[in-house]
């Protein structure tokens, strides 16, 4: 699959999953895409066909561009000029950091670079290694710091003007969308990241020899030994660092004031050095990067998607410490098809207080629990009973069930539901209705109590 394409799909389903009440992705648009791609459904590129539809519909009624949000967080080398140019600026202006025209022949901008590329060279050979195994969470990470930066917007609400909706809506899609996307392609993120780091380290590099060869030219440069230590020690230091190169080059240490010898034996350094090890992880970067972007292939046999054909959606009910009647089930029946599509059966089971997990229980089915409000959660019951469920499945509907509470009972209920699912469980997204009265217009939140298990 085109990386495109597995972008789309990903992109349309966290907006299908933040857009709960149809405002960009209503149930008749779905189904008019729907109809457009009844003739293939047995195509392989069914579902990116599919998200290619509802761009084009979705995009035409809205006037949004939504290439825009699904192409975030791409990493390609190709968008980062600007990076790269920074980076040459960065060099070329770190020859002129200092006055004087007397340089520290071991203490400058460029053998700087070089131990820090030093560095960079052990990191990577002991990942390569000896933490071969380890791996860092980038869609996580990544996650948190996307939050944590719209939580300082938000505590400073006041100097931004108020979003509308649909930008609202197109902002948590995106968000969720990129969580999706480093989920799905961590390697592949990862390795377009450190390509761009090898291009801005190359960059870097390019503009501090250049700024030796400028400031060279335009003022006097010499260099000189400067150290606390005894001079022949860091004279024998200085010819173990730049022994390779002399030997390339077939040359000699210069003495000091000779400027002109130190900057060419330090741009042969700093190409030896930095600039072909760089170039050769950048090219093998690139033949990895070119590897891992067809090897994208999101997971179209999750339940969700099943809205996205003609399909039957299987789910799971499951009922706990007591029981639905008929009038129940068919409200709950009727809102959960309007939902995620046709279903064959509902299929019900009842759990005991304190029961054990559902022997059912089946991750290529959506798995919804429902409790009683009535009941007064409690942690070691309620509580591990859900940790429990949420180790086996990476998604559930939780529905609390609020039918049989007066209407003095439900706020400090909620607040015990709330407490026990968001505090203990750590699940902050939940169903809170009333079966008994279920209606078109609060159907749509249960979408919005699907849960995603952080992996």
């Amino acid at each position: 699959m085109l990386e495109k394409d597995a972008r789309r799909i990903l992109f349309f389903r966290a907006l299908g999953e933040t857009d709960h009440k149809g405002i960009i992705l209503p149930s008749s648009l779905l189904e008019t895409v729907r109809k457009n791609m009844e003739p293939f459904l047995k195509d392989t590129d069914y579902f990116a066909g599919f998200c290619r539809g509802l761009e084009k519909i979705a995009g035409r009624r809205h006037n949004i561009d939504f290439s825009t949000y699904y192409t975030a967080f791409d990493f390609k080398f190709g968008r980062s000029g600007l990076l790269l140019l920074a980076s040459f600026l960065l060099g070329l202006g770190s020859n002129y950091l200092g006055s004087g025209p007397r340089i520290n022949i071991l203490l400058n901008p460029l053998m700087i670079l070089l131990c820090w590329n030093f560095a960079i060279y052990l990191v990577l050979f002991f990942k390569g290694t000896v933490f071969r195994k380890y791996t860092l969470p980038p869609a996580s990470m990544a996650f948190q710091l996307i939050n944590f930066g719209r939580s300082i917007k938000d505590k400073v609400n006041p100097f931004f003007p108020k979003k509308s909706k649909k930008s609202t809506l197109l902002r948590n899609a995106k968000i969720y969308f990129i969580k999706l996307w480093l989920q799905q392609a961590n390697a592949l993120s990862a390795a377009r990241l450190s390509s761009i780091l090898h291009g801005m380290a190359i960059a870097l590099t390019c503009g501090v020899v250049t700024g030796l060869y400028l400031r060279g030219l335009l003022q006097e440069y010499q260099f000189a030994w400067f150290s606390t230590f005894d001079k022949s020690i860091v004279i024998s230091l200085g010819k173990v660092i730049f022994a390779p190169v002399l030997f390339l080059i077939q040359g000699n240490m210069p003495k000091e004031n000779m400027g002109a010898a130190w900057i060419h034996l330090f741009a042969a350094s700093a190409g030896f050095y930095i600039l072909l090890p760089r170039f050769l992880l950048l090219f093998h970067t690139r033949f990895k990067i070119k590897k891992l972007t067809i090897s994208v292939e999101p997971d179209l046999t999750l339940p969700y998607f099943m809205k996205w054909r003609l399909d039957s959606v299987n789910l799971d009910l499951y009922s706990y410490s007591y029981s639905l009647d008929d009038k129940n089930l068919l409200l709950l029946n009727e809102a959960l098809e309007r939902v995620y599509g046709h279903q064959d059966k509902l299929i019900v089971e009842n759990i005991q207080w304190g029961g054990n997990l559902p022997k059912s229980l089946n991750q290529e089915k959506i798995s919804v629990f429902c409790f009683n409000a009535a009941q007064t959660p409690e942690n070691e019951v309620h509580g591990e009973f859900l940790n429990k469920i949420l180790q086996h499945l990476n998604s559930c509907i939780v529905i609390v069930d609020y039918s049989r509470l007066t209407q003095q009972q439900q706020n400090s209920r909620f607040l015990l539901w709330k407490t026990l699912l968001e505090d203990f469980v750590g699940l902050n997204l939940f169903f809170w209705a009333n079966l008994e009265t279920t209606s078109n217009e609060n159907d749509t939140e249960l979408a919005a109590a699907l849960w995603r298990k952080n992996h």
